[in-house]
């Protein structure tokens, strides 16, 4: 029970019409929570307006109702409380970690945002600071990890109140540090906001989510805000090559500000790297940057593939050796570093041919993973790709991607992965727009006999990719989410070719 004078000194802007004195039993976003005695938060998302079930709250019991500065509070009865203030999202953020007395507190937690990378880095440091001491838990696209447990929120980084009693429940279960994964639309919508982070990571941006943010300006600026909010204490470690890098420091406030990259003006140089069907190696240099000085190379080696896991990993380390670990044993746990579920996992086929599983769906990281598999491709061998492009979703990325996956593959099957409530042939056409040459596509919209055809033409040496779902077990048609697994698929097909 908390009084509303104490939320209001929360809201330095918020304009009060009616009672201010007035006790509050509970405090939601979601009009189908809301109970006697609630605090009834209406937010205007991008589908659906909050504002639109006031009259909801009100009749199950809510006493007091905060609206942007641009309703009309004049239809909100005189016997309920109207808090009208300038963001309700932000408003929403400051009450919810108020009343759950402020749950990050205490906590170590590193926040990893970017295009690409994010879960891969995110469950690299999970395993470093574990195998540090530390107790650890997870927050991602792959699901929230703590003491043993796994659950699947659905969302890269889930709302700010399901986190905050997220973080309850860790502290209840000792974790002290948490590794997480901080999305676009969670930093656009504060649901990190109150958040003190030890540390933020920046891997890369890209062609994204371009259908929330407008321009790539916007969503840079999106990501921004994650390295703006941290305190002199904290430590911004960021992936020097990336054109957007210095733009993600610009003015932050943390002491430690480590840019690390393959290129001469980075901090911590990235150099000798080795790329191979099993895993890579680099050399990372330290400062002092000087190749005499031994102590201060350090090679890593990790068993995941790909150049662009490079990065991941350089990240990774350097940020564990930033806060303590020492650098000989970094370099000992990325040794036995496990990728996350869904992100290259190999298969060796009954055919002789190999099947890989990857979550990639934006068209830098369909790129990147073609591009790793050609140069596994035996000389003689094919390289084929099953995709499809999300619905509802950012439109733009689809003939870009159809291109790409025609360039770099020898034959791609053009399949749904998601559609929700789009037309699934539309999504095709998308993406066939960017194929010059039609002959190397095949449009299957079954996901399953997508798969099953690109596995039946494999023939020994070959690699399928099987690119946009990665670890997830559900296809979204319409509004119905069915169960479907790429990795259950291959699975299925190998068991019946044995």
């Amino acid at each position: 029970m908390t009084n509303l004078l104490a939320l209001l000194r929360l809201l330095p802007d918020a304009i009060v019409q009616g009672q201010a004195d007035t006790m509050i039993l509970h405090t939601t976003a979601d009009s189908r929570h809301v109970v006697a005695g609630s605090l009834f938060v209406a937010i205007r998302g991008t589908s659906f307006d909050g504002h639109s079930t006031i009259k909801d709250a009100i009749d199950k019991g809510a006493v007091c109702i905060v609206v942007d500065m641009d309703y009309d509070r004049t239809t909100i009865p005189s016997s309920i409380t109207a808090v009208a203030v300038a963001d309700t999202r932000l408003a929403y953020a400051r009450i919810v970690h108020f009343i759950r007395n402020q749950p990050s507190e205490g906590l170590r937690i590193y926040g990893v945002t970017g295009t690409n990378g994010k879960t891969t880095c995110a469950t690299i440091l999970e395993q470093l600071f574990r195998t540090s001491g530390r107790t650890t838990g997870f927050i991602g696209t792959t699901g929230i990890r703590y003491d043993g447990t796994t659950q699947d929120f659905g969302y890269t980084t889930p709302h700010v109140d399901v986190l905050c009693d997220i973080f309850v429940t860790m502290r209840k279960h000792r974790v002290d540090t948490v590794c997480m994964e901080v999305s676009s639309h969670a930093l656009d919508q504060y649901r990190t906001y109150g958040i003190k982070f030890s540390a933020a990571l920046f891997t890369n941006l890209t062609h994204d989510h371009l259908d929330y943010h407008g321009t790539m300006e916007a969503y840079a600026a999106t990501k921004k805000r994650l390295f703006d909010g941290l305190g002199q204490d904290a430590a911004a470690i960021v992936w020097g090559d990336d054109p957007y890098a210095e733009f993600m420091v610009q003015d932050c406030k943390a002491r430690r500000i480590v840019r690390v990259g393959t290129n001469d003006d980075n901090d911590v140089a990235v150099e000798d790297i080795s790329v191979g069907a099993h895993g890579t190696t680099f050399t990372l240099v330290l400062p002092p940057r000087r190749r005499t000085d031994v102590p201060h190379d350090l090679v890593i080696t990790t068993q995941l593939i790909g150049r662009f896991n490079v990065a991941n990993a350089a990240l990774c380390a350097v940020t564990a050796i930033q806060e303590g670990m020492p650098p000989a044993k970094v370099a000992e746990c990325m040794a036995r570093i496990k990728g996350p579920a869904g992100r290259m996992e190999r298969y060796p086929l009954a055919s002789g041919a190999v099947a890989v599983v990857d979550y990639a769906h934006t068209p830098d990281a369909l790129e990147q993973a073609l591009t790793v598999l050609q140069e596994l491709v035996p000389t003689g061998s094919k390289l084929y790709t099953v995709f499809g492009c999300g619905g509802d979703r950012d439109s733009t990325k689809r003939p870009a991607m159809g291109r790409i996956a025609t360039e770099h593959a020898d034959h791609a099957w053009i399949t749904n992965d998601n559609p929700r409530s789009e037309n699934p042939g539309n999504i095709a056409d998308g993406i066939l727009s960017g194929i010059t040459d039609r002959t190397r596509a095949t449009v299957e919209l079954d996901r399953r006999l997508a798969i099953t055809q690109a596995l039946d033409r494999a023939k020994p040496g070959d690699i399928v990719l099987i690119a946009g779902k990665g670890h997830e077990t559900y296809q979204v048609i319409g509004t119905d989410r069915i169960h479907f697994s790429d990795v259950e698929e291959v699975a299925h097909w190998n068991a019946a070719h044995r």
